[in-house]
């Protein structure tokens, strides 16, 4: 079974990573995705639990996606590959590109502050 796999903290998971799995599901049979259990901060405010039923909402009963827990408490990994062998950097178009779980969460942060409210 040709398998793809796909690294990340997904804090959240958004359009850009569900492009990355299509593309990596377009060219494998499956597709694991290494989801980085983080300790919740400012940068890592969602818990493995909702992230991966975020990812699961994206991919509805898609078996060929699986889904596994790797601990990086400190979220210090650094991701090293070895030689260019059987290894791929996605591209996808500029507009994907662009999307940042940063601006993501620094919106989320924004809408649910408090507006005073006057007397």
């Amino acid at each position: 079974m040709k398998t793809g796999l796909f690294i990340g903290r997904f804090q959240p998971f958004h359009e850009g990573h569900a492009k990355c799995v299509q593309h990596i599901l377009a060219e494998n049979d499956r597709c694991i995705i290494l989801l980085r259990n983080t300790n919740p901060s400012d940068k890592n405010p969602f818990d493995a639990a909702k992230r991966k039923a975020l990812i699961r909402m994206q991919f509805k009963n898609d078996e060929r996606i699986v889904i596994r827990e790797i601990d990086d408490p400190d979220a210090d990994l650094t991701v090293y590959i070895g030689r260019d062998v059987g290894y791929d950097l996605i591209r996808l178009d500029a507009a994907s590109e662009a999307i940042s779980a940063t601006d993501i969460r620094k919106s989320l942060y924004e809408s649910t502050k408090k507006i005073p409210t006057t007397s």
